[in-house]
C-alpha cells in the first residue's frame, strides 16, 4: 500500500516491549503522522524472536490508513522464518472488501462500516465503551468493551485481548493467541 501521507510531516512514536511469562521476546514501535488533508495514518511495527517447537522470528507490520477519522484501508504483514501472512482491509464506499490471511486463519467476508477504531490507533487514543473495533489482521468487527477505568477488552476470534490506560496513554495490552499468551508493555 502506498502511503505518501506517511512520509510527510514528524510522526509521533510510542514504543514499547513485548513479552513472554514477564521474559522480554521484543519491541513494538507504534507511530502517528500529522493529520494533512482529514487524513491520518496509524502504522505499528514489531520483531520478535521466541523458541515454539524450534526458534520463531517475526517481522510485524500493520499501516492504516483514515479519512475524515474513518478508516480507508489497512495493511497487516507477518514475516517469519516459518511462512508468511498478509490482511488487507479497503473501505469501497458501501464495506470494507476484506483478505485476511494469518496463521492457521483466513477470511474474505465484508464487514459493514465505515469503522473509527483499529488496534493501531488504540496505541495514541482511549476509546469508549460500545465503540466498534477492526481487526486488520482478522477483517472481523467487534465492539469494544469498557470492564473498568481505563480498561478494555475486545474479544477476535475467541480470544480476549484488554487494553490498559493511564490518563489517556496506552500502557499495556495483555493478548491471548492460539500460540501463546503475551503482554505489550510501554517504554518509558
Amino acid at each position: 500500500m502506498a502511503n505518501p501521507v506517511f512520509s510527510q510531516g514528524k510522526a509521533e512514536s510510542l514504543r514499547y516491549e513485548i513479552l513472554v511469562l514477564g521474559l522480554k521476546i521484543g519491541e513494538l514501535v507504534a507511530e502517528k503522522t500529522p493529520e494533512i488533508n482529514n487524513s491520518q495514518v496509524y502504522k505499528v511495527e514489531s520483531f520478535v524472536k521466541f523458541w515454539f517447537f524450534g526458534n520463531v522470528d517475526l517481522r510485524f507490520s500493520t499501516v492504516s490508513q483514515f479519512l475524515h477519522d474513518e478508516i480507508v484501508r489497512t495493511k497487516s504483514e507477518s514475516k517469519t522464518n516459518r511462512g508468511d501472512f498478509l490482511s488487507t482491509v479497503q473501505w469501497n464506499g458501501r464495506h470494507y472488501e476484506v483478505d485476511a490471511n494469518t496463521y492457521k486463519y483466513e477470511n474474505q467476508k465484508p464487514v459493514n462500516g465505515p469503522l473509527t477504531w483499529c488496534s493501531t490507533k488504540l496505541f495514541f487514543h482511549e476509546p469508549k465503551h460500545e465503540d466498534v473495533f477492526l481487526s486488520e489482521v482478522y477483517g472481523v468487527s467487534q465492539k469494544i468493551t469498557q470492564i473498568q477505568p481505563g480498561v478494555y477488552e475486545i474479544k477476535i476470534d475467541g480470544n480476549a485481548n484488554r487494553y490498559f490506560y493511564k490518563s489517556g496513554i496506552l500502557e499495556k495490552i495483555v493478548l491471548e493467541n492460539p500460540i501463546k499468551n503475551y503482554q505489550i508493555r510501554r517504554i518509558r
